[in-house]
């Protein structure tokens, strides 16, 4: 065998990321990010949507704040602390 293919056999490859995840700042693909900006949207699009009492024949319930927070804040912990964890033990020094 050449040293081509001997090369190419002993590589391991990694699965590639769906396309439908977020990227991070350092351009890798991040569930973390991707359910972080999700939770953003839909808490920013319920705080919007309770501004009106009816929109057409729904019926729109009042904004609640500890929902949202019971549903946005762990996925805030989950970010930043990935964030932190990736600093603290990043391989470059």
């Amino acid at each position: 065998m050449s040293d081509n293919q001997e090369s190419s056999e002993t590589k391991l490859e990694t699965p590639k990321p769906s396309w439908f995840w977020m990227k991070n700042s350092a351009g890798e693909a991040s569930v973390s990010v991707t359910f972080l900006s999700i939770a953003f949207l839909v808490t920013t699009f319920g705080y919007v949507a309770s501004i009106f009492e009816h929109i057409g024949s729904l019926s729109v319930r009042q904004f609640d704040a500890g929902a949202c927070s019971a549903y946005f804040i762990p996925l805030l912990t989950l970010y930043f602390g990935r964030r932190w964890t990736d600093a603290k033990f990043s391989s470059e020094k």
